[in-house]
């Protein structure tokens, strides 16, 4: 079913066209953007370009029963979602403070979205619909907590999210294929002689994790993680889940939570190239839904003319979330089907004539691959040390870049998801290309640090390729005659930065004469290595022992040096 319609919002809409029932319902944390880039609006697309009948409902007030009885229980499923961010991310600071704005919600206000969301969501789901219905969740939050975890916020180790929300699956990665399989599997399990089947053929997809009874068998070849209560009680048994979960990627994980053990088959494969350009290809219209008539949704303006080039980074960082999420291995989308979306940018009204960026979790990640039959356990391919296996395409990129910037009506192509510094650094004309006709005045990096030694916990290069990049930009900002800057995202407070660390940092700013604007507190967020080391103690890479800065006066210390360019100008000295 390709439409440029959107998706069905309410009971009204849904019986506009005639439907008495939904196939699907979808509920999001986000506001309704028709973009790839909000995944409920994606994950619906791909749903109705299957032929499904599928109604979104965002933002939901949990406390009006009636919206969902409107609807009515879908045919296949309900599939919730916090959005494109933890719940508990976009709704607290760093310092556990409420945030004063979501750039998912319509006119940037927070608030509408309920902290713990596919939580929230899923159990008044079952309040209202009863235990018939099949639901099920995906994205950030429901992947991330999938496993016990422990929780910034409550300063806990929590229970996989499958113990508080009363879930029949959660999808976790990258799910635009399992989706539809689900779905399918669903609707054949309607026939009374292929529902056994159809259930036991859900619990072997890729990408899927479920509850199993204690007295159940677990799958066969599974490999036994620590549980929830060892972890709470043992800093080794913590340790070693997370390894576990990191290294054994292809395996099935069974971890005891309460009462019930949670099993988590192996993230699905990546798309293949034509089917991540299929993705793609999608008719979104790339604008929010009209319901919200003229209220902003602030995080539309950076990605309505931006185009996803690739998914999936190599660099494995500590303190990545994307990456945990989307996984190593690189994904990219041919050069002509980025053409032809940029084409229809062009046509669209409201284009401006600039493609605000090209790219993905690191920009210049696109067309790196491994060149190994079947990639390795290895959660990183740059860190501690480059794998002879992987391969980059920095001149791919150039060709890339070059390819948009020459179709017509296109005036000006930047790139602003940032650049891996020690890949940029193997390519000249990369920099030099950049320099010259992809940067806006400010070129946005993300060295992240400067000292070695907390560089290495966060899986970063070393601290001189910042310094060689920020040189070699500046040469060729010169030679191109222009008034332009790096940028860099900088981080306080991460597991192994002490304030002397910060005070290295901010002089190092100060004698390269570069103004930090992006500086964030580290916040530790489900699902990744350095929230493991902020839980422990200990570094799970090589068993250390871990500095980690647990008072809230001494994280405001650390960004604030960040924030002091220099020397005469630090107010904490």
């Amino acid at each position: 079913m390709k439409t440029n319609s959107y998706l069905v919002v309410s009971p009204d809409d849904m019986r506009s066209r005639g439907w008495q029932q939904l196939d699907v319902l979808l509920l999001t944390g986000d506001a309704y953007v028709d973009h790839p880039s909000f995944p409920a609006a994606l994950i619906g697309r791909l749903l109705a370009d299957a032929g499904y009948r599928v109604g979104l409902l965002s933002r939901p007030d949990v406390t009006d029963d009636e919206v969902l009885r409107g609807f009515g229980p879908p045919r296949l499923f309900v599939g919730v979602t916090a959005g494109a961010l933890d719940s508990m991310v976009a709704n607290y600071t760093a310092l556990r403070r409420p945030r004063s704005d979501d750039p998912y919600a319509p006119g940037g206000k927070a608030g509408g979205r309920p902290d713990r969301a596919v939580t929230v969501y899923a159990n008044w789901v079952r309040r209202v619909f009863g235990s018939s219905v099949f639901l099920l969740a995906g994205g950030i939050e429901a992947s991330l907590r999938r496993f016990a975890h422990y929780d910034y916020w409550s300063n806990s180790v929590r229970r996989s999210v499958l113990v508080d929300a009363p879930l029949d699956l959660i999808l976790h990665g990258m799910a635009d294929d399992t989706v539809i399989e689900v779905a399918r599997f669903l609707d054949e399990g309607r026939d009374e002689s292929l529902r056994s089947s159809s259930m036991e053929r859900l619990r072997l997809l890729a990408g899927v994790t479920y509850r199993l009874p204690k007295g159940e068998e677990a799958p066969p070849d599974s490999v036994e993680i620590p549980g929830w209560q060892r972890i709470r009680q043992d800093t080794g048994a913590h340790i070693e889940a997370w390894r576990n979960q990191e290294k054994q990627g292809k395996r099935v994980l069974v971890q005891e939570n309460g009462a019930v053990r949670v099993v988590s088959n192996p993230m699905a494969p990546p798309l293949s190239s034509a089917r991540l350009d299929a993705v793609y290809a999608l008719p979104f219209s790339r604008l929010p839904h009209p319901m919200y008539g003229n209220q902003e949704i602030p995080a539309v303006k950076q990605v309505q003319f931006s185009v996803t080039s690739h998914r999936g980074c190599a660099g494995g960082c500590a303190f990545c979330a994307i990456h945990a999420h989307q996984g190593k291995i690189v994904s990219s989308r041919s050069p002509e089907s980025i053409e032809q979306e940029v084409r229809s940018m062009v046509a669209n009204p409201a284009f401006d004539g600039t493609i605000r960026d090209v790219g993905g979790p690191s920009a210049n990640m696109f067309g790196a691959r491994c060149t190994q039959e079947s990639p390795c356990s290895r959660p990183s391919c740059l860190s501690p040390n480059r794998c002879k296996h992987f391969k980059t395409a920095q001149d791919e990129y150039c060709e890339l870049l070059e390819r948009v910037a020459r179709i017509p009506g296109v005036k000006h192509t930047f790139v602003t998801t940032g650049l891996r510094l020690d890949l940029a650094l193997e390519s000249s004309k990369l920099v030099e290309q950049v320099a010259f006709h992809h940067t806006s005045g400010h070129l946005k990096i993300a060295p992240e640090h400067t000292v070695p030694h907390v560089l290495q916990t966060m899986r970063k290069p070393g601290g001189s390729d910042f310094r060689e990049f920020v040189h070699l930009f500046a040469r060729q900002t010169a030679r191109a005659h222009r008034r332009q800057q790096v940028i860099p995202y900088l981080m306080a407070a991460h597991p192994g930065s002490t304030l002397g660390d910060m005070l290295d940092t901010a002089l190092f700013l100060a004698e390269e004469g570069i103004v930090s604007e992006q500086c964030q507190i580290f916040t530790p967020t489900p699902g990744t290595a350095s929230t493991v080391m902020y839980a422990t103690g200990v570094d799970p890479a090589n068993g250390e022992p871990v500095f980690v800065e647990r008072s809230d006066h001494g994280k405001r210390l650390q960004k604030a040096l960040l924030l002091a360019h220099l020397p005469d100008q630090q107010p904490l000295v």
